[in-house]
């Protein structure tokens, strides 16, 4: 027998401890991990049912968008259907701004015409009765009722083409003194017929604006002044004053002046303060309204200031413009002396009126209107021109190879037969040879004018007054 086998086993008791041990450690490894699968489970089930409530929210938001989608579609098609209806009224705009200039125009024209004429007749029955007072004041009230109602036309067309903006504007700088003192030389004869005094005192500052359109508003505000600024003795007054930025046109006058309460009515078509009887002599009150409408269309300030019994002024505030001041024009005595001489020498040679002077000469005149053209060929005879009348460009273009006679001038109406206008004529003649031409217009639009200087016509607009006829004749006429 082995010598230790009845010797005790000392390391069991340490072998049952380290296994007691291990199993304790596993035991609570175990419990940790029960706890952490139970959590995980815990979890596992709050995963579930977030990704169900998101996969619900995602259905939902998918339903959403699906309805979102729907709206956009019909909103689109809403938003299509809508610009093409923004897209008809467009054009049904335009079709009806072009309307609208058809209409002016033809009704510049067409109105215009028979005021022509009868304005022509006028002129040449009031030569021929002047032995005859009674003959002679017949023609003179035709005569007023006529100009009456030119000038009635001639506002009311202003007006709608003002509204229709129908009215080019063209900025230009320039000096107003010329257009202020022509203004007065205009309104000197009618003031002193309604027993006023006309002043004018200009500033020599250049202005920016449209001046066709200035001189307009003032001519407007210059005959209200000299018709209503009130009885005999009053003045009236065309100044101007400097401002920074800016040059103040002020029309004075020192009559009735206007109560507070009547200041925002007289600027309404066909308001008068002092003329309940509608009396053609005062106007028709459209010159105020037109002055307010071009003030706005040039984006100019319009101010009035009156006192009852004092007198009013209105005031055009205009932009000033940057042009460089004009060199000093004063002449000395011997300077002033010589012209004196030339000025009296020209005066003795031109003491002949247009009419005298026009005797003899040839007018080739082309009128599609039966009566203007008899009318304007009655004129001119008396005048003692020798005139060929035609009726359309067609027939000009036939008769003028057979024309022996080189014309002094051609006078054609704007509007001919067959869309054909006083351009075609002036090409036709000077084609053959090379004269001046006059061209008669109702059409006021500014591209009329435009288009006679640019092929070098002289423009006139219907109705003509014979004076200015024969002025322009005589201006333009060779020798």
């Amino acid at each position: 027998m082995p010598k230790d086998a009845d010797k005790p086993d000392k390391t069991a008791p340490a072998s049952g401890k380290a296994l007691r041990d291990s199993l304790e450690v596993l035991s609570r490894n175990l419990a940790e991990g029960l706890r952490t699968a139970d959590r995980l489970q815990r979890d596992a089930s709050r995963l579930v049912e977030e990704s169900a409530r998101l996969a619900a929210e995602l259905v939902e938001q998918r339903r959403e968008m699906g309805r979102l989608h729907d709206r956009l579609y019909r909103s689109e098609g809403r938003r299509a259907a809508r610009e093409e209806e923004l897209r008809r009224a467009y054009e049904t705009a335009e079709r009806a701004d072009r309307a609208k200039a058809r209409f002016l125009s033809a009704a510049s024209h067409d109105l215009r015409q028979p005021i022509q004429a009868a304005a022509l007749y006028t002129h040449i029955l009031r030569g021929a009765v002047d032995a005859n007072p009674a003959a002679r004041e017949a023609a003179d009230l035709l005569q007023a009722s006529i100009d009456s109602l030119s000038g009635m036309l001639s506002g009311l067309l202003d007006l709608a083409r003002l509204e229709a903006g129908a009215v080019d504007v063209a900025v230009t700088e320039f000096r107003p003194d010329a257009l202020m003192r022509r203004l007065a030389q205009e309104f000197r004869e009618s003031a002193v017929a309604e027993g006023a005094s006309l002043h004018v005192h200009p500033c020599g500052v250049a202005v920016r604006t449209d001046a066709r359109l200035l001189e307009r508003i003032l001519t407007h505000l210059l005959s209200n002044a000299v018709r209503h600024g009130g009885g005999n003795g009053h003045r009236v007054l065309l100044g101007c004053r400097r401002r920074p930025a800016a040059l103040e046109f002020q029309v004075w006058d020192d009559g009735r002046g206007i109560p507070p309460d009547a200041r925002a009515a007289i600027f309404e078509e066909f308001h008068q303060l002092d003329n309940p009887e509608r009396s053609a002599a005062k106007g028709f009150g459209l010159g105020l309204p037109l002055v307010a409408r071009m003030a706005r269309l040039l984006g100019l300030t319009l101010d009035l200031r009156s006192e009852v019994g004092r007198g009013t002024v209105f005031t055009v505030t205009v932009p000033r413009a940057t042009l460089l001041p004009e060199p000093d024009r004063r002449l000395t005595a011997a300077a002033r002396a010589m012209a004196a001489v030339a000025t009296s020498a020209t005066a003795t040679a031109t003491a002949a009126s247009p009419t005298e002077r026009m005797k003899g000469r040839r007018v080739l005149l082309v009128e599609d209107d039966e009566r203007v053209r008899h009318a304007m060929t009655m004129l001119l005879k008396r005048w003692g021109v020798r005139v060929t009348a035609i009726g359309s460009a067609e027939e000009l273009a036939d008769r003028l190879p057979r024309l022996r006679s080189r014309p002094h001038v051609v006078l054609a109406d704007h509007r001919l037969p067959r869309g054909q206008t006083g351009r075609t004529v002036a090409e036709l003649v000077r084609r053959r040879w090379d004269v001046p031409v006059i061209i008669i217009t109702g059409d006021t639009a500014p591209e009329r004018l435009r288009e006679a200087r640019s092929i070098g016509c002289r423009l006139l607009h219907k109705p003509v007054e014979p004076g200015d006829l024969a002025a322009a004749l005589d201006d333009v006429m060779e020798g």
